[in-house]
């Protein structure tokens, strides 16, 4: 098994390059770096959006409609952002899954009431098992220099 060098900054130029991609493998570190990095992403808009909503919301008028429009407006891109980790994260999870020989439709299994989701982190949390039909064990320096 090979040891790589991955930083955080690494697993988020990965992430967002392929972050649509439900192809190829994602290592058990590219993985959870990525998890990482996908949710400060996702808390540093959220927050972004949500000291935007206050500081309008501030500076309207007490009315309904107002209000209610700039809720919608917020609730809109609030549904956007979290739409957009729900597929990132998706398409990291078959990754990681390629990554051992899975398919990546397992990830399914979390729908199982409690011993789905158990069972999916057991198999996220093991090692890669080297080159398999998802591709080759050694492939970040081609992501990298894309």
């Amino acid at each position: 098994m090979t040891i790589y060098k991955i930083t955080l900054k690494d697993a988020a130029v990965i992430l967002w390059k392929r972050k649509f991609s439900f192809s190829g493998r994602s290592s058990r570190k590219e993985f959870w770096l990525g998890v990482a990095a996908l949710w400060l992403s996702y808390y540093a808009v959220f927050s972004i959006l949500y000291a935007i909503f206050l500081f309008f919301i501030a500076g309207v008028s007490r009315t309904a409609l107002n209000g209610a429009v700039l809720a919608d407006a917020f609730l809109v891109l609030y549904l956007v952002t979290g739409l957009t980790v729900f597929f990132v994260s998706a398409a990291l999870n078959a990754r990681r899954l390629h990554d051992i020989g899975k398919s990546g439709w397992w990830q399914l299994i979390s729908l199982i009431p409690l011993l789905g989701g158990l069972v999916l982190f057991i198999w996220l949390l093991r090692p890669s098992d080297g080159d398999n039909q998802y591709g080759p064990e050694d492939y970040y320096s081609s992501i990298l220099n894309e």
